[in-house]
């Protein structure tokens, strides 16, 4: 490509023809392919760095979807209702809304009548992302009262993720929700336009509660009974662990 074309590109997609990422002025003929700085890898790289600087980002957020049921178990990230996107800003404040039903997951069993009510009991919540030069800083999940839920948000692992438990002893299951517009749940840093982060809220079946309701099972016994139970956990959850939701967010450019 000559020279003119080069500098015509460079001028219509915004970079410049004399990046080593985009001729790599010190190599030869001989100079091996993992021994080049100009790699498409290396210049889209650079060039996607060169345009995030000076761009006023911000995360769009795409619906929860649904694997069990809304009104089980949900959740929803969104940017802090206080953010301004802005050159300068390179960090965006994400808030987390949860909310679980307090009649838990009804289950009416064919024979007998009865039903078993599924609770869960702590649920955990991820987020995977796909950039390398990027981190996510979590919180500790925190709640305004006591009326407004009945669980927190504690952070676990290496690479980080929250365990959504129940916060005293003695309740049966998650009940209540979280709602919030604004704050910082966590903070996203060093994204660029097009990164996408994946949130997912799972629960194992250890972590389930079952309550039964009606009169015990004709002539079971107590071990009988919790295999019962634990089969239709299984059923609910669909295995060892479900995947409750699952929302993409998305960072983009607003300049």
């Amino acid at each position: 490509m000559s020279l003119t074309n080069q500098e015509a590109l460079a001028n219509a997609y915004g970079f410049r023809v004399d990046w080593p990422e985009w001729h790599d002025h010190a190599a030869i003929r001989t100079t091996p392919a993992d021994g080049r700085r100009d790699a498409a890898v290396a210049f889209l790289e650079r060039f996607l760095a060169s345009k995030s600087r000076g761009a006023c980002l911000t995360i769009e957020a795409s619906s929860t979807e649904k694997y069990v049921d809304r009104r089980f178990a949900n959740f929803s990230f969104n940017v802090s209702g206080s953010f301004e996107p802005s050159p300068q800003c390179n960090k965006i404040p994400l808030v987390l809304s949860l909310s679980f039903d307090r009649r838990g997951w009804p289950i009416l069993l064919d024979r007998s009548m009865e039903v078993l009510t599924v609770g869960l009991k702590q649920v955990d919540l991820q987020l995977y992302q796909n950039s390398k030069s990027a981190k996510i800083v979590p919180s500790d999940l925190e709640c305004h009262s006591d009326n407004e839920r009945n669980f927190r948000g504690s952070l676990e692992g290496l690479s980080t993720w929250w365990v959504i438990a129940v916060a005293a002893s003695d309740a049966q299951w998650l009940m209540g929700k979280r709602l919030r517009n604004d704050g910082a749940d966590c903070v996203c840093e060093g994204f660029r336009a097009g990164d996408k982060i994946r949130a997912v809220m799972t629960a194992r079946v250890s972590d389930c509660f079952v309550k039964v309701t009606g009169e015990p099972f004709d002539g079971a016994s107590k071990a009988k009974i919790l295999f019962i139970e634990h089969l239709h956990k299984l059923a609910v959850l669909d295995g060892t662990e479900a995947v409750l939701g699952e929302q993409t967010l998305t960072v983009v450019d607003r300049s």
